[in-house]
């Protein structure tokens, strides 16, 4: 066999040379553009993440939107209350005492535990009463029975006692025991708290006192109440814990009543 020219030997080698050059290179850019391809579809899906994640925290604040304005209108509609209901409107308003302050008047009777436990938070009310409203408390008479306790109520006023000795008196009826069966046995009870016996004697007999006596007769029959404690509003509505749901609830329903009377 006759040798290779030296000029063919070298053309050969360059053309693998080259063949194996250009084969490398393509290798190389099949592998870039396969990671390029996954770079993209990385990004895509990113893309679309954050899409669907901005969508879905629009949602939630939608939602959470939605529920604040439905809390807001629950509780506005909760804040109304409705008559029947929550308290009884008065047939024929009874004149009130107050002038142009709005008039918060409790019909009571000292024997009546319920009325006794209500001290506290009549107490409370008055203490944040506004300056627009005035309390008066109010003997309420709905039989026989309960006549002393107004005479009672009206002797105190009449001697100027009845702020000194309106929450004594309930408690010696219902933390004592005490019945009061008899005038002497009041005036006694009286005479013990610093009051002048000949006085409240004096006070048992006098107009005055018999007078408001048959007033609150009537006025009670004016109010339609059905028992005690019973507050009434301006002399229209009157509210109980029946109505109210609770003792708490009757001065809720009195704050709305006394701002349905001021506006």
């Amino acid at each position: 066999m006759k040798k290779l020219p030296v000029i063919l030997v070298l053309v050969i080698v360059v053309a693998a040379l080259g063949y194996y050059l250009f084969s490398e290179q393509g290798k190389d850019e099949i592998a870039l553009t396969a990671n390029s391809s996954t770079q993209i579809a990385q990004i895509d899906e990113k893309v679309v993440d954050q899409s669907e994640s901005s969508q879905k925290t629009k949602i939630v604040k939608t939602e959470a939107s939605e529920k604040h304005v439905h809390d807001e209108s629950h509780e506005h509609e909760t804040s109304e209350y409705v008559a029947g209901t929550h308290y009884v409107v008065i047939d024929k308003p009874v004149e009130t005492q107050t002038g142009d302050k709005v008039e918060v008047r409790e019909l009571f009777w000292y024997y009546c535990g319920h009325c006794y436990n209500l001290e506290p938070y009549i107490n409370a009310m008055k203490a944040t009463l506004t300056d627009e409203a005035e309390f008066i408390r109010y003997p309420s008479i709905l039989g026989d029975g309960w006549v002393k306790g107004a005479v009672f109520f009206y002797v105190l006023k009449d001697l100027g006692e009845l702020d000194r000795l309106h929450t004594p008196l309930f408690d010696a009826i219902h933390k004592h025991g005490m019945r009061f069966d008899s005038q002497e046995e009041f005036v006694n009870w009286l005479s013990d708290n610093g009051v002048d016996a000949e006085k409240a004697n004096t006070a048992f007999t006098s107009f005055t006192v018999d007078n408001n006596v048959r007033k609150a007769m009537i006025d009670t029959r004016k109010y339609q109440s059905r028992g005690v404690p019973t507050l009434v509003v301006n002399g229209k509505y009157w509210v109980d814990a029946t109505h109210a749901g609770s003792i708490e609830g009757i001065f809720r329903v009195v704050d709305y009543l006394i701002g349905k009377e001021l506006h």
